[in-house]
């Protein structure tokens, strides 16, 4: 081997420590951002929602959706998306659609708790298509 592929091997070898660094950082961002989430949730419980609590839902879910792919948390950016789509699509206050509200949230904070990664196989799968069928999502 030549410097140049020893260089290079060095070059991803860094890079791959980096990732797996920021991957750290990112499951701790998981954990606070759901923790927002599930506050958020409470104070709807007890104040009843309105589009400024809905809307900072919004907000929280969409970081959540955008960050988890490049982390490999296939699962969260699909739970997440499926959240943002759902809150995008109306005011969502009657206590039908908080239900499906409330099990978004639920199902990120299983997520982030039990630190499942990739698409969450079977379950995961299970998982989306009930979300699909709630939502009125196509598959």
């Amino acid at each position: 081997m030549d410097d140049t592929s020893n260089d290079f091997e060095s070059m991803i070898a860094r890079a791959e420590a980096a990732v797996e660094a920021l991957r750290e950082t990112y499951r701790e961002q998981l954990g606070e951002d759901v923790a927002a989430l599930c506050a958020l949730w409470s104070r709807i419980e007890a104040e009843g929602a309105d589009q400024e609590k809905l809307a900072e839902l919004h907000s929280i879910a969409h970081n959540i959706k955008g960050q988890g792919g490049s982390f490999g948390y296939d699962l969260v950016t699909d739970i997440g998306a499926s959240f943002c789509d759902y809150l995008r699509g109306g005011p969502r206050t009657a206590p039908n659609e908080l239900a499906i509200v409330n099990m978004h949230i639920r199902m990120l904070k299983n997520v982030a708790e039990n630190n499942i990664t990739g698409d969450g196989g079977e379950t995961g799968a299970r998982l989306i298509e009930k979300l699909r069928q709630l939502t009125g999502r196509a598959a």
